[in-house]
């Protein structure tokens, strides 16, 4: 069966605020920090309230007895110590598209409190470029060989959580991670809340930037930079994600990054990355059809999956059902197949964010090795 991540009831401690709680106390930046537990909570002022962030993931997904993510400060930066570790389900690796087991990580990062926009462009190294608020890295929108690895003839096989593991297990996002709970909701009708943050100190937030308005379609003096940031007199720079365009998640730094986080950046050098997909994609495109492509939050939900054989690159369609079926975040708790149809039964949450779209895969138990199939933006939950 896949990965299965145990986590226990959230706690009510990721909380927002009007204004700062009692008790809290500024360390630097849009930064501060409140003591009346055992652990420091970090609030970070996003717009016009103060936000909890890292509550919602200080949790031990694993089972190791250590929480994923866990956060401190020293002069001048947020630290967070990270196992990598998904606390969302995840395809089973190794698979069939990729070959490499996720392991667990020792992540140390610091992040500028007072990050600044700088004179020029710092360029992204490979490896990790960001974390997401789960202590999963975010990478660039390049594979090993130097090619998009999104879009393209060199697209790689990313689960439904928009992540893989690489050679030595580091489990990590390409694109916009739609598993990565806030832990705010995205209903789509106001600014998107923030998932992550990038090495130079600036937020990284969801899709959206007003009602129904993603911020990949602003133009004029609002469109995001070729970075995929800019600046609102309430966030101050930031960056948004962009669903199906390039570079998805960061075009390069518009701050300063701390080098410390990646030993690439003596390498990386300066300037924007551009955009090299080249033809059609290279996966297998065996998921023909996903009907319906749009469903309600709010309810169980009924999909089928049209499976076309002859598209298989990487060996037979296995003719029983899958073993696994997941949408986006979203786990079927149900699964039939009639011939080359598969069936599957969703719950979608009341809270799911909308209008993002979502990717499916598949997978089939073969006495130990797992076959897995995949399509990539098949779905969109609505109101």
């Amino acid at each position: 069966m896949p990965l299965l991540v145990v986590i226990l009831a959230l706690a009510t401690n990721a909380a927002w605020a009007d204004e700062p709680p009692a008790g809290v106390a500024p360390i630097g930046g849009r930064w501060s920090v409140s003591r009346d537990g055992t652990t420091p909570v970090y609030w970070f002022r996003d717009g016009d309230r103060m936000v909890d962030l890292f509550s919602y993931h200080m949790r031990d997904s694993n089972g190791d007895g250590i929480d994923e993510v866990r956060v401190s400060h020293e002069p001048g930066f947020l630290v967070i110590e990270s196992q990598g570790y998904p606390n969302h389900p995840t395809a089973i690796f190794p698979n069939s598209g990729n070959p490499n087991p996720i392991r667990v990580q020792e992540f140390t990062f610091r992040l500028p409190l007072a990050p600044r926009v700088a004179g020029e462009i710092t360029r992204l190294p490979m490896g990790p470029i960001g974390t997401a608020l789960n202590g999963v890295v975010f990478f660039n929108p390049f594979e090993q060989g130097g090619m998009n690895a999104v879009a393209g003839y060199s697209e790689v096989w990313l689960d439904s959580c928009c992540g893989h593991p690489q050679q030595t297990g580091v489990y990590h996002y390409h694109k916009y991670p739609t598993c990565v709970k806030s832990p705010f909701a995205d209903d789509g009708k106001r600014h998107s809340p923030i998932i992550g943050f990038a090495f130079d100190g600036f937020p990284i937030h969801g899709p959206y930037e007003a009602d129904g308005v993603m911020a990949r379609d602003l133009d004029g003096e609002r469109a995001l930079d070729v970075c995929n940031g800019h600046a609102d007199p309430d966030r101050g720079y930031h960056y948004h994600v962009t669903p199906e365009r390039f570079p998805y998640v960061l075009g390069g730094y518009r701050g300063t990054p701390e080098r410390s986080n990646n030993r690439g950046f003596a390498r990386a050098g300066s300037g924007p990355i551009e955009d090299n997909s080249r033809g059609e994609s290279g996966l297998e495109q065996v998921v023909s059809e996903v009907r319906p492509g749009t469903v309600a939050r709010g309810g169980r939900r009924t999909v089928s999956i049209v499976l076309d054989p002859r598209h298989a690159t990487r060996g037979p369609v296995p003719t029983a059902k899958p073993s696994w079926v997941q949408i986006g975040p979203y786990e079927a708790t149900a699964i039939h197949r009639t011939g080359n149809t598969v069936t599957a039964e969703f719950q979608i949450p009341d809270d799911a964010a909308l209008g993002v779209p979502l990717d499916c895969h598949l997978e089939f138990d073969l006495d130990g090795r797992t076959r897995a199939l995949k399509r990539n933006a098949v779905m969109r939950v609505v109101e």
